[in-house]
């Protein structure tokens, strides 16, 4: 049984994570530490237990790009049952999905808000689960076996995170556009405090958070080029981390990459970040993790924002806008500037405006083709380095930015009306990555 657990798709699904790490113990319990979750799937002797309980109704969640069995302790993406029992997958999400289980001969279309339930009649080895107008991407695994095959329980109390009551709420009500600094000796001097709240996304919608400030994204950073910069950054996370400056030629010493450049730094500890302001153009901080395996885990949470560096002879544009794309992969939702649709920041110009939009792809993991309706706009930066003068010439009203990546376009507002501007991953966009450009 082990060695067909250790050989199966569900570990294979799960070895996708970057945050994986698996234990075997005893020969009774395989372990999969997922993030800051641990999973104990149990083999042999925890299956007689099972094999003793009747029939059951199994609730799984239909989202964008997920499936969820509620309150059985998996992650997503993992479905396990036994002979007799019913699934009953309710659409939670925005948009239309289907259940196809080819191996059972199922296939159902549901509705934002419906629900349709499957009786398994039969033993099923690691089949697959999908949705026909979504897949590749929104799939999962089903197990059913005579006696409920290996269950899945949840973990110790001494794994779980903490309670969030007492966590303060923000929303974007609190948020400050811009960091403040002071200048000592000539250099400008950022603090800068990594915080552990509750983030309000869109009204209601509240998750618990990492971030800079109090605020997702992190407020932005906005200096010239060739100052000198100093960040003295104060951890008050529970966990160890650090901050990389993306895009930033800094000292091998400022990199922020725990384990080569320096020691993570551990909670209520502090570290101070020097460097020169090179070269121009738009960058961003964030979270290296306390390792290189939580990185992403650590971004996921909210650890990223902007830091702009103006060339010394920038001339603004009319209207100059940041627009931060992030995710939060265990629930589906993907902000702009720390918001989802339906609140999400709205983007107002007045005819005639030139206007930049920075777009940063701060996110760990997902790619984002951004799409502007009723306009043509022209690439003047890639990763915050200039398009050489006539070198573009292209116009454009879709740009995919990759983890990392940053694109500002430039457009004369020449079209009034109320347009739309999202990601056209359709699921992101189900997920929340809408806003608008707005004329005055």
């Amino acid at each position: 049984m082990l060695k067909s657990i250790l050989n199966s798709d569900l570990v294979r699904l799960i070895k996708r994570s970057r945050f994986v790490k698996i234990a075997v113990t005893a020969g009774l319990v395989l372990t999969l530490t997922l993030g800051t979750q641990t999973y104990f799937v149990f083999t042999t002797e925890q299956d007689n237990e099972a094999t003793e309980q009747g029939a059951v109704t199994l609730q799984v969640e239909v989202g964008e790009m997920y499936y969820e069995q509620i309150d059985s302790g998996l992650p997503r993406g993992l479905l396990t049952a036994k002979v007799g029992d019913v699934i009953e997958f309710t659409n939670v999400g925005n948009l239309r999905h289907s259940v196809t289980i080819e191996a059972l001969d199922f296939d159902q279309v549901i509705n934002p808000g419906e629900s349709t339930t499957i009786t398994l009649e039969k033993e099923v080895d690691r089949v697959q689960v999908y949705c026909r107008f979504h897949a590749p991407n929104h799939e999962a695994v089903l197990t059913v076996t005579a006696g409920g095959g290996s269950t899945i329980q949840n973990p110790p109390a001494d794994t779980v995170d903490s309670d969030t009551s007492d966590l303060p709420v923000y929303s974007h009500e609190d948020a400050v556009d811009r960091l403040e600094y002071t200048v000592v000796d000539g250099v400008k001097e950022f603090h800068l405090t990594a915080e552990h709240f509750m983030w309000e996304y869109a009204d209601g919608h509240v998750l618990e958070s990492w971030g800079y400030e109090g605020q997702l994204p992190g407020p932005e950073i906005r200096v010239t080029e060739g100052d000198k910069v100093r960040v003295i950054y104060k951890n008050e996370l529970p966990i160890p981390t650090t901050v990389h400056w993306h895009g930033v030629d800094v000292p091998n010493e400022a990199d922020g990459v725990p384990g080569l450049t320096q020691d993570a730094v551990e909670p209520g500890g502090t570290f101070t970040y020097e460097f020169t302001a090179e070269p121009a153009g738009t960058r961003l901080y964030h979270s290296h993790g306390s390792h290189h395996g939580d990185e992403g885990k650590q971004m996921d949470m909210g650890l990223a924002g902007p830091l702009i560096i103006e060339p010394q002879d920038f001339v603004a544009p009319d209207k100059d806008f940041n627009v931060f794309l992030t995710e939060r992969q265990e629930t589906g939702i993907y902000p702009i500037n720390g918001r989802i649709y339906p609140n999400p920041e709205i983007y107002n110009v007045e005819e005639g405006d030139r206007v930049r939009l920075r777009m940063i792809n701060g996110g760990s993991s997902a790619i984002h083709p951004m799409h502007l309706h009723g306009h043509q706009f022209e690439i003047v930066a890639i990763d915050g380095n200039p398009v050489p003068e006539g070198a573009s010439g292209q116009l454009r009203n879709n740009q995919p930015l990759t983890p990392g990546e940053t694109y500002d376009v430039e457009f004369i507002a020449d079209n009034p009306g109320e347009w739309l501007f999202h990601c056209h991953d359709l699921g992101h966009a189900a997920g929340g990555m809408i806003t608008e450009l707005h004329y005055d």
